[in-house]
């Protein structure tokens, strides 16, 4: 299988910084949101998407799950444009070959400061500290729209995301079905 991202560089084509709003950007990563309206673009022609805005999607599988989940977001965003940067997903893209390889996004408009955070990544990534590096950013961009403080929860099971956490930052809470972590901004 040719690897579409080479081709593309090859062809002179790469990401469109420009056509990001919300931008994040570390050494190694490119963090952008979904809108309304590239979200319902993702959604109906992806495709379309990735050479609009010169990315490859790599991330999450795109099963029924997501799918529906996706579509479900594009209705919240559209329900609450004011805030959707409080729930909506940033895409997590790679520089050097520009894949989007994950996603991150807060669960909720703060209440009290306080939100909640979640993030996913192709396996393939993993083990790179990509997510590491797309966390700290995402802390640091919710400092800026005034979140005080952060949890997240993780499976007992899954060291990688508990590992992501600590390196972050966060501390061990509490335990109930999954265990709990917190940082204050």
């Amino acid at each position: 299988m040719l690897d579409r991202g080479l081709n593309s560089r090859r062809q002179g084509k790469k990401m469109n910084k420009d056509k990001m709003v919300n931008l994040i950007e570390t050494e190694r990563l490119v963090l952008f949101p979904y809108t309304k309206e590239n979200l319902a673009l993702f959604n109906s022609n992806l495709p379309r998407f990735e050479k609009e805005f010169g990315v490859f999607y790599r991330g999450e599988e795109l099963d029924y799950l997501l799918e529906g989940f996706l579509r479900n977001l594009e209705k919240e965003i559209a329900d609450d444009e004011d805030h959707y940067l409080f729930f909506t997903e940033f895409l997590i893209v790679l520089k050097e070959n520009d894949h989007i390889i994950g996603s991150i996004d807060y669960k909720y408009v703060p209440k009290d400061g306080v939100t909640e955070v979640g993030y996913g990544l192709n396996p393939l990534y993993s083990g790179h500290g990509y997510m590491t590096e797309a966390l700290r950013a995402f802390l640091e961009f919710g400092k800026g729209l005034g979140i005080k403080a952060v949890k997240a929860d993780t499976l007992p099971d899954n060291i990688s995301s508990q590992n992501v956490l600590k390196k972050s930052g966060f501390w061990f809470t509490h335990e109930d079905k999954n265990l709990w972590w917190e940082i204050e901004l």
